[in-house]
């Protein structure tokens, strides 16, 4: 399949709106990170509120910058570019809906390769694992983000985004490994997983 404008966001959407330097060093980065699809990344993801918190793993899978597939202990999501496909494990139901890319987390529109428009692109210098920090801000303001990338290995590191509404989200990647499945199509469209199916499209 053709690769979109970067890999999980674009879509022919919106422009990024990003400009300058440190923009083009930040693009380039991620740009070298995904060239490392497929691959397989195991994550942790932190999410809190007042006194909300939870803590919890899952596995990621990026295929040829066009679909992603993410697994967490009680849901998986995949997408093949245009539908986004939920599976809740406790339920055994799929919901199949279309992909509105303004609607994304800010982490997985990280993994397209590009922002949404509006976004501003600050260097922040190194954090303390090494890794090249950028900061993001946008321009209404929605959310503050950080964003450390192993230029070493071009791998991504952390992600930590603020919200307005007072949700925060910090994620740790582990380097990424090659994945060689025989079927990437499947596992977007989570057609390896039983039960009754939605289709919201």
């Amino acid at each position: 399949m053709p690769r979109p404008a970067a890999w999980l966001i674009a879509g022919q959407l919106v422009a990024t709106g990003l400009s300058g330097q440190q923009d083009d060093q930040l693009r380039a980065a991620l740009d070298s990170y995904l060239a490392l699809a497929p691959m397989k990344v195991e994550f942790r993801y932190e999410l809190a509120q007042g006194d909300f918190r939870r803590d919890t793993t899952g596995t990621m899978f990026l295929f040829d910058h066009d679909g992603f597939r993410l697994e967490l202990w009680d849901k998986v999501y995949g997408s093949d570019g245009t539908s986004l496909y939920l599976y809740d494990r406790n339920t055994r139901q799929t919901v199949i809906d279309s992909l509105r890319w303004p609607e994304v987390n800010l982490w997985l529109r990280l993994l397209h390769g590009e922002l949404p428009a509006g976004t501003k692109v600050t260097a922040a210098g190194r954090a303390a694992s090494g890794a090249v920090l950028w900061q993001l801000r946008h321009d209404q303001p929605r959310w503050v983000a950080e964003v450390a990338i192993d230029t070493a290995s071009w791998s991504l590191r952390e992600v930590q985004l603020d919200e307005s509404g007072g949700f925060s989200h910090r994620l740790r990647f582990v380097p990424p490994v090659p994945w060689d499945g025989q079927h990437p199509r499947a596992l977007m469209t989570l057609q390896d997983l039983g039960g009754q199916r939605l289709d919201l499209r």
